[in-house]
């Protein structure tokens, strides 16, 4: 079983687990980490750590992070936070948001979905390197889900099951709810 542990609103981490629940995904368990719970994770041997929100302590909570050695750390960059220390750390950084510096961005947004563009080559869980470039992601018009949602899960499927993305571009909309 692999651990994903998010640090975000609750009701972000509740869509996040939706569609990664109804898109394929196996051996993964996806924890909700808080403000609350931060100091109870040390224990837990996380693959992916996300950081969706503000920290509250932030010099105490990113030793915490630190401490856990993730081997990816997926970042918001449109949040309140130092990643030039972050950098520094034993992990991948993979940074995503509106910020035009981010590794996973939004280069366009239509009707028929979102392109999300990929800025800088990557390595995926397998140790396979992912190429720069452009994927459309079609989302249900009804959806409620918001943008660093839609960010976060192409993340973590490009980095776990990049396969998954193309077949499910050709099958349905991507970001389908139930």
């Amino acid at each position: 079983m692999i651990f994903i542990g998010i640090i975000s609103e609750y009701n972000s981490f509740e869509n996040i687990k939706d569609i990664l629940k109804n898109n394929y995904i196996k051996d993964i368990k996806l924890i909700h980490i808080n403000q609350n719970s931060i100091e109870n994770i040390k224990n837990i041997k996380f693959e992916t750590l996300i950081i969706d929100s503000n920290l509250r302590d932030y010099q105490k909570e990113t030793k915490i992070i630190k401490e856990i050695a993730a081997k990816y750390l997926i970042l918001n960059t449109d949040i309140n936070i130092l990643t030039l220390e972050i950098k520094s750390w034993n992990a991948n950084l993979i940074t995503y948001g509106l910020n035009r510096k981010a590794t996973i961005t939004i280069s366009s947004i239509s009707e028929s979905g979102i392109l999300i563009y990929l800025q800088r080559n990557l390595k995926d869980t397998n140790g396979d390197i992912l190429e720069i470039g452009e994927d459309l992601v079609r989302v249900n018009e009804e959806s409620k889900l918001k943008i660093y949602e839609i960010l976060i899960v192409y993340t973590i499927l490009l980095i776990k099951q990049k396969s998954i993305i193309k077949e499910l571009q050709e099958n349905s909309n991507f970001f389908e709810q139930n």
